[in-house]
């Protein structure tokens, strides 16, 4: 089966479905790629170049997945296994995005650990660290675009980072709050 769906132009009877490795080198693309943060490689393999879910989709599994405890990647890896391949697509992209990243991890905290006491690799850890915030920073924006055209989006954003950030909210009670002013917001079209 073909690693990615057919063009719009000529329907297909069944939903494409991705096969057994595309969706293991899909994920495992994703994992040896993703440096500072997974998922603006996630949406890039995912929606832009494989084209197996929309931008639209691509948020609203974000949204479950930030609900649930765990990495937003590897449970967005869990959940797009599962609805290709069922239990077995799920250990399958799991695999595909831990596993090498696993080996390299582990092989990384040696060297930090032999190093770490060196000037150089702090100084390294704190750029690495203001360039990865960036990178997170630069995918809120993406993401929140379609918000951003709306006062009341822009309102329910500044919300949410506020109790974060200076009520110090756990995330779970911020997604409950705001998740909830945002279904009432989104059913009357505002948002």
């Amino acid at each position: 089966m073909s690693d990615s769906p057919a063009p719009a132009s000529s329907p297909s009877p069944t939903p494409f479905v991705p096969s057994r490795p595309a969706l293991f080198l899909a994920f495992l693309q994703i994992g040896v790629s993703a440096f500072g943060g997974a998922l603006p490689w996630g949406r890039r393999v995912l929606v832009e170049e494989r084209h197996w879910i929309s931008e639209k989709e691509f948020t609203e599994i974000v949204t479950i997945c930030q609900a649930a405890p765990g990495p937003n990647m590897v449970n967005m890896a869990v959940f797009i296994g599962t609805r290709y391949h069922g239990v077995l697509g799920a250990l399958i992209a799991f695999l595909g995005i831990v596993g090498v990243p696993l080996i390299i991890l582990l092989l990384v905290n040696e060297l930090y650990h032999s190093f770490s006491h060196l000037p150089q690799v702090k100084a390294g850890m704190h750029g690495m660290a203001a360039t990865a915030t960036a990178y997170l920073l630069y995918m809120s924006l993406k993401m929140g675009g379609p918000f951003w055209k709306r006062p009341l989006g822009i309102v329910l954003c500044a919300a949410a980072a506020a109790l974060a950030w200076f009520a110090h909210w756990h995330m779970a009670l911020v997604l409950l709050v705001c998740g909830s002013v945002g279904v009432v917001l989104s059913k009357r079209g505002k948002l």
